[in-house]
């Protein structure tokens, strides 16, 4: 079995983190600014529950919206890492924009998850989007790290997508029921389709009709992730780890087929997990 290798902290550039925002890092900051958390961000609080005085910890901060909201909402203590320059240097900006009397409960490290360098605990942990991007031995070692930093009442945030089900099983049979539409949309125009360059002829026929998840660098780009997670392979690093946790998986589409399958197939997993008792 092949040996993945860790993901160079240099392919975590400044457009991968404002691309959303039109690569201006000034919009995303307007957008802290007016307190825009977004969906899925307003969903890792509502499964943090976070109170007021609590210390929390961001692995895999990115621009650092956790930590500016966190001080927003109380939080005592705030500590976001990440090994990407790139990353930190925009999340730098964000903190900026706290209140000065609040800005010193913020701190950035620029820290590679095999070495935290932490000594202090904290109450609430989150794990958005990080898991994917660590090998198996990393995700290991840092839940284990992890589960000594976590207070007595502590928990870990845990999301991760997409879920490996999804791209194996629901992706493919969702594409399959839309076939007869999606060859006429085709043959009419109005849905443009070019053949991926260096492509066999099954896999320009599996793309013509959208039978293949097309990837790029700012979406699910398989260089960043190099350990896309099931509920079961998820589920054993918790247990490896000893944690007790609540794991699901969901899914934000209408289709009948996703709400048939969202329980086991669905995109996006969450997890809650705590040290055991």
């Amino acid at each position: 079995m092949k040996i993945k290798k860790e993901v160079d902290s240099g392919i975590y550039q400044r457009g991968y983190y404002v691309k959303a925002f039109d690569g201006k890092v000034e919009k995303y900051l307007e957008s802290l600014r007016a307190g825009e958390t977004g969906n899925r961000f307003d969903e890792v609080f509502r499964r943090a529950g976070l109170k007021e005085g609590e210390r929390v910890l961001d692995v895999g901060c990115g621009r650092g919206e956790l930590i500016y909201f966190s001080i927003l909402r109380g939080a005592s203590r705030a500590v976001g890492v990440d090994y990407s320059k790139d990353a930190l240097a925009i999340a730098e900006k964000a903190i900026g924009l706290l209140p000065p009397e609040t800005r010193k409960r913020a701190l950035l490290l620029c820290s590679n998850v095999s070495n935290l360098g932490l000594d202090e605990q904290f109450d609430c942990c989150f794990l958005t989007d990080i898991v994917e991007h660590l090998t198996d031995e990393q995700l290991s070692g840092l839940f284990l790290e992890l589960k000594k930093r976590l207070s007595d009442k502590g928990r870990l945030i845990i999301h991760t997508a997409p879920n490996v089900n999804w791209i194996r099983f629901e992706y493919p049979i969702k594409r399959f029921l839309t076939i007869p539409s999606t060859v006429i949309k085709r043959l009419r125009g109005k849905k443009p389709y070019k053949a991926p360059e260096g492509a066999g002829f099954f896999r320009k026929v599996l793309n013509f009709l959208d039978m293949y998840y097309a990837r790029d660098y700012y979406s699910y780009s398989l260089d960043m992730h190099i350990n896309e997670q099931s509920p079961a392979s998820l589920k054993r690093h918790l247990r490896c780890a000893g944690f007790d946790y609540k794991l699901w998986c969901e899914d934000g589409s209408s289709n009948i087929i996703s709400i048939i399958c969202k329980r086991f197939w669905g995109p996006d997993i969450w997890a809650v997990a705590r040290k055991k008792n």
